[in-house]
């Protein structure tokens, strides 16, 4: 399996983001730096047992709703990775407010700004900071093809966010959620489009219906599981992947 030099994930500290930093340190080559974020340090107990593990594990605390923890966060990962920049980012971090069932009746302009921040701009100002060390690493790694390799962008997007799979379904719940989401597919288009010919792939993967906080106890994938799917998928990306929305298993979604 490709084994890509450094990964960032952020929202590291339980479900898929921490699934995904157990799932990377597993494989039988890891990557020389994997930097996990999470708002408070303090409290991921089960991350911090992971960096004890694992020289190669650095945390840094970052909330992606602030601009100076993203440029903190920024300034640490690039004193980690120096001049080898940065290989993967993984913009895992989201929110989906399940007090109710999210109708049109129950959005407020404060829930749909509060998702469309996190979910959608947050994303776009993470990748905007840490172009530059996306960059640097798809030049040092320009004799390799587009991929986790050479330089990868990956957005944790969903099957909610697609129109076409709503439309069909005729759902009318999770307005605030669903309509974010779909905005950070427009905004992994359009990445993918504008950082081609830096050779930066970008691309939008749905983790499943996972047994998380926020997928509850209904889902029927456990996290392990799902982490497995969606790194397997990351370290299979090719340029054809590029400007898509992706399910766990590989297999493309309808926008």
């Amino acid at each position: 399996m490709p084994c890509p030099k450094s990964v960032f994930i952020s929202g590291a500290s339980r479900g898929v983001g921490l699934g995904l930093v157990r799932q990377i340190l597993s494989q039988p080559s890891t990557p020389d730096h994997v930097i996990a974020s999470c708002r408070d340090p303090s409290t991921a107990e089960d991350l911090q047992a992971l960096a004890k593990e694992n020289a190669c594990l650095k945390i840094v605390p970052l909330d992606v709703t602030k601009d100076s923890d993203i440029q903190a966060a920024y300034d640490q990962t690039a004193a980690i990775v120096g001049e080898e920049g940065l290989t993967v980012l993984i913009n895992n971090a989201g929110i989906n407010d399940k007090s109710n069932t999210g109708s049109l009746e129950q959005q407020t302009r404060e829930k749909m700004q509060s998702h469309f921040n996190t979910n959608a701009t947050a994303p776009v100002l993470m990748t905007q900071k840490f172009l530059p060390l996306l960059k640097k690493a798809a030049v040092r790694n320009g004799s390799l093809p587009l991929g986790c390799e050479r330089a990868t962008v990956v957005n944790v997007s969903s099957i909610m966010s697609s129109i076409q799979d709503t439309a069909t379904k005729a759902k009318t719940d999770a307005y605030h959620y669903r309509a974010s989401k779909a905005a950070l597919n427009m905004f992994t288009a359009l990445m993918a489009t504008e950082f081609k010919e830096s050779g930066i792939l970008v691309a939008a993967i749905h983790p499943g219906w996972v047994k998380t906080d926020m997928g509850g106890s209904s889902a029927v994938l456990e996290v392990d599981a799902s982490a497995k799917y969606v790194w397997s998928s990351i370290t299979t990306m090719t340029s054809e992947s590029s400007g898509l929305l992706h399910n766990y298993d590989g297999t493309v979604l309808p926008w």
